[in-house]
This record gives structure tokens, sequence and C-alpha cells, in this order.
């Protein structure tokens, strides 16, 4: 499976966060990704850094979803498309007050801790993804940060 964070969407108040957190969010991608079971092949992970663009409910953008690998017919004699991975995808959303106010370092480790309690939402849906093994993946993805100087939750 391979395994990106994006943080590329900010705003002037969580720029700095941004520009910080993408040379930790590219090699925790790399070091992550990985075999552990099931059918995701792609897991995408957004953290939200732009307030104008949130729910009003105070929930993420995007929960969690698996978008399932399609066929490659296409209909109304259009040319076949190639088949696409299943790819999970969610998006993890900060107190934008609370990061938008942390010098960076501490931006940067209060981002990983939330993405790593986020991760719960895997071990949930752990039946729809078939197999896949999101203990070991939340273990790694710890034990990855903690390498990164990030320590990021209990």
């Amino acid at each position: 499976m391979e395994v990106e964070f994006h943080a590329n969407m900010s705003d002037s108040a969580t720029y700095h966060v941004s520009r910080a957190l993408g040379p930790v969010l590219e090699p925790l991608g790399v070091q992550l990704s990985g075999e552990y079971g099931g059918v995701m092949e792609h897991l995408w992970i957004d953290l939200e850094l732009v307030e104008s663009h949130a729910k009003p409910d105070g929930k993420p953008r995007h929960p969690f979803r698996l978008q399932k690998r399609v066929s490659g017919v296409a209909p109304f004699g259009l040319p076949p498309m190639p088949d696409q991975f299943n790819v999970g995808h969610f998006s993890v959303r900060p107190d934008f007050k609370r990061i938008a106010s942390l010098p960076v370092e501490e931006a940067v480790a209060y981002a990983l801790s939330l993405i790593y309690q986020s991760l719960d939402i895997l071990q949930e849906k752990k039946k729809k993804l078939g197999g896949f093994d999101a203990q070991l993946f939340r273990e790694r993805f710890k034990t990855t940060c903690e390498t990164l100087g990030y320590p990021c939750g209990a």
C-alpha cells in the first residue's frame, strides 16, 4: 500500500505550518508505505489548514471513504480507462486557532498527533477494508514519527 499525507492547502494563518509539514509528511508517507493486508492499495490523509473551507459542524471535510477499483470499461462508446486503485481517503481537522498560534515545531507535533488519533477510523472500518492491519499501521506511524523526532501519542 502506498501512503501519502497532504497539508498543501493553507491560508495566511497556517502557511508556516504547511511549509514545515512538507519535509516531514513526505518521508513519513514513504516510510509507512508497505504491506498491511486488506484491499486498500493507496491511503491518502489530508490535514485541513484552511479554516474558511471547514464544515460548520466541526467535523472534517472528508470522512473516511474507500473508493473501490473500477473496471476499465467505459460507457457510451468512450475509450476504456485504466483501472483505478482501491483508495482510502480522509481528512483531519485541527483546532485552527491553536495550530496557527503554535511555534512551528509544536504545530508539526500537534498535527502529527492529530493524524495519529485519527487512525482509529481505520480500526473502525477494518471489516470494510478486508483484513487491513490497522493496529500495525498505527504502531508504525507512531514509531516512524518518533524516529523523525516527533512523539505523537500514548
